[in-house]
Parts: structure tokens; C-alpha cells; sequence
């Protein structure tokens, strides 16, 4: 049977849902795929030329479509599906960082958010500044929300007992260890991305 670029690809995102980014192999994509390890190089060389194939089908499913007609709430809405791209898929965030293939899927994302933030008046320095933040805001806590922790809480406790740490302790257990992700997430964006007069 002849696979293509798309079986390749998919047998790609099967191992990374079974086994996780660390343990992703070109060897493990061919069984998952039932092929040869020749099939899957014929098509990716390396990891990372996988792995930035696998980032651009990331970022290439997140729909710049049917948004918003305010720019910044329209910036917002693709900075949170570019989110929600990353969330679906195991280790999505740590496997889009530090790649950047430059094709029209990952630069249509930034020009619809670069085109937004213009839209809402930044200048182009801004603009572009500010997309950076957003992405690295993004792929950093998303990072962090995919990365298995053990009982923070318990740590937070041991550590405020201390009494090393009196701001923390004020500020306590329920906004420094429990508050969740999406409420971080939606706040940050909120602080980088505020409503313009």
C-alpha cells in the first residue's frame, strides 16, 4: 500500500496521543502506521522536520473564520482557538514551541491577529510586538497546564509555613496554586489585549 504526507501525519498524532512527545519516533510512527520506517522518511526525514509538520497541522486548524467584527475582541478569539488547538493534543504546547515553519497555515493565523491589533490602532512595531506576547503568553501556559504535576498544594502549604513568604501567604492557596488555567489564560489575555477607547 502507498501512504501519503496525510496517513503519515495522522499515524504521527496516534503516537503522540498514545505514547507523548519524548517517546515520538519516526520508528514508532511506522508501526503505528503499520509500515516501514522507509514510508515515513520518504516523507519526514527527522523529528523535527515531523515535528514541525505536526505544528503546522496545529496551528493550521485553528479557524480565522467567522470572527468577531471588533479587532481586539477579534484578536481574541484567535488567540483562544490557537489555544484550544494546542489543548487538543497531548503535549500540543511544548510540540508547537520553538518551531516555526513558515507556511501559509502558521503565517494565516498571525496575520489575521497582526491584522486585528493594526484594525484596533497599535502601530506596526506593536502590532507585531504584541502578537509575539500573545503566542509566547499562549504556548507558555498551555505548556504548563500540559506538564503533570504532583500536589502543589501540598509544597504551597510547607513552603507559606515557612514564613518565608508573607505576600504569597496573603495572597493564598486558591490564586496561586488552584485557580484554574482557563481563568489565567482569559485573564493575561484580558491584560494584554484590554478593550481600546
Amino acid at each position: 500500500m502507498r501512504w501519503t504526507l496525510d496517513d503519515v501525519i495522522a499515524a504521527a498524532f496516534t503516537t503522540l496521543e498514545a505514547e507523548g512527545l519524548d517517546r515520538l519516533t519516526l520508528r514508532g510512527v511506522a508501526r503505528t502506521l503499520g509500515s516501514h520506517l522507509n514510508s515515513v522518511s520518504s516523507y519526514v526525514k527527522t523529528k523535527q522536520s515531523l515535528i514541525e509538520t505536526m505544528a503546522d497541522h496545529i496551528i493550521g486548524s485553528v479557524d480565522v473564520t467567522h470572527l468577531p467584527d471588533e479587532p481586539v475582541e477579534r484578536a481574541r478569539a484567535v488567540a483562544t482557538r490557537y489555544r484550544d488547538a494546542l489543548l487538543a493534543h497531548r503535549d500540543g504546547g511544548r510540540l508547537v514551541a520553538g518551531t516555526f515553519t513558515g507556511t501559509g497555515k502558521t503565517l494565516r493565523v498571525a496575520d489575521t491577529v497582526v491584522g486585528a491589533l493594526l484594525d484596533a490602532g497599535y502601530d506596526e512595531r506593536d502590532a507585531a510586538r504584541l502578537c509575539w506576547s500573545i503566542v509566547y503568553f499562549t504556548l507558555g501556559l498551555t505548556q504548563e497546564e500540559q506538564t503533570p504535576a504532583g500536589d502543589p498544594g501540598r509544597s504551597f502549604h510547607q513552603l507559606i509555613a515557612s514564613g518565608g513568604y508573607p505576600s504569597l501567604a496573603r495572597i493564598g492557596e486558591h490564586l496561586m496554586v488552584t485557580d484554574s488555567f482557563d481563568d489565567r489564560f482569559h485573564y493575561g489575555l484580558s491584560r494584554l489585549l484590554p478593550p481600546r477607547g
